[in-house]
């Protein structure tokens, strides 16, 4: 419990620290579409996340941003997905179901997160942290300024 009230608490810190951003590099895969992800802080618990993937339905490549919000809940710390958008349709993404990162530790203490989205579907996300060059790197690869 207390190792998630920790963890909790450094989510909400890490995005104002000295006005410092912290971005993650993400994967992973829902049935047997792989999702490549771009995680970054924002003020207090907002964050930001965009996923890219091929749509097999559409035929062609997504890059969908949706909003997060930190929030503690009895599985670990949720990052809340909100306000999902298609960001190269310039749209909602009403077929896009919003994600929920949910971090906890495993039992050797190292961070586990798993991505339950709002369809339910459960998966592993492999998660990584990103120096301000990879960061600057990262973002213009999804189209962030």
């Amino acid at each position: 419990m207390k190792q998630t009230r920790f963890l909790f608490v450094l989510l909400l810190c890490i995005g104002s620290k000295l006005g410092a951003q912290q971005a993650y590099e993400i994967h992973f895969t829902a049935g047997a579409v792989q999702h490549h992800g771009l995680l970054i802080s924002g003020q207090g618990s907002q964050w930001q996340l965009r996923v890219r993937y091929y749509d097999r339905q559409q035929g062609c490549q997504r890059l969908i941003e949706q909003k997060m919000s930190a929030e503690k809940t009895g599985l670990g710390t949720r990052l809340r997905g909100y306000a999902v958008w298609d960001v190269l349709k310039k749209h909602r993404a009403a077929d896009y179901a919003a994600d929920n990162l949910y971090l906890s530790y495993d039992q050797n203490g190292k961070v586990y997160s798993k991505n339950i989205d709002a369809q339910g579907t459960a998966v592993t996300v492999k998660m990584v942290a990103l120096d301000n060059r990879q960061q600057q790197t990262k973002k213009r690869e999804f189209g962030w300024p």
